[in-house]
């Protein structure tokens, strides 16, 4: 058994312009950084078997400025959103908006599909040992996860999501004050 804390990253500069980030490597904004920062207390005093984060800044930063020296992975990177990449969501065609909202179908032009993303976390999570594992990663892969355990949401920055693998279940959550 395997139980993950999901934490999704700190704002970034693209989040504040509603751009969509993908593999860009976007760094946290002030706001982001204190997000971040606002974890440690939360997080302090958690026994782990393994710190894990994206390997793009925004997620590693956000572990390390919540007390943590996080392993590497791009395996927990965001969707590459390919000719979508850098975009706003405003720009966006409702269609491209409902497909992304409904995650299941969607295929970025020129990038991956969430299937994909699915398909590399899940393998990641898989090769884990049983134990607790703190993961820093991005909205797409974490809702990758959420949905196969029937609980899509939107997932707000720094927010924990405690959940049991290989049961793919959401078994808390864990919201900064």
């Amino acid at each position: 058994m395997k139980t993950l804390f999901l934490i999704r990253h700190g704002e970034n500069i693209w989040n504040r312009q509603h751009r969509l980030g993908g593999w860009t490597d976007v760094p946290l904004t002030p706001l982001g950084r204190a997000q971040a920062a606002g974890l440690r207390p939360q997080l302090a005093g958690l026994e782990t078997d393994g710190v894990w984060s994206s390997d793009l800044v925004r997620a590693w930063k956000t572990a390390e400025l919540a007390g943590f020296a996080p392993e590497r992975v791009p395996d927990l990177r965001e969707i590459n959103f390919g000719l979508l990449e850098g975009k706003r969501w405003e720009s966006l065609d409702p269609a491209t908006q409902e497909a992304m909202i409904g995650f299941e179908g969607f295929q970025a032009p020129g990038g991956e599909a969430t299937l994909g993303v699915l398909k590399r976390v899940s393998a990641f999570v898989d090769s884990l040992p049983a134990g607790r594992h703190l993961i820093f990663s991005h909205a797409g892969a974490m809702r990758a996860l959420l949905w196969l355990a029937d609980e899509l949401q939107i997932v707000p920055h720094t927010t924990v999501y405690v959940y049991e693998w290989p049961a793919k279940r959401l078994v808390e959550v864990w919201r900064q004050d």
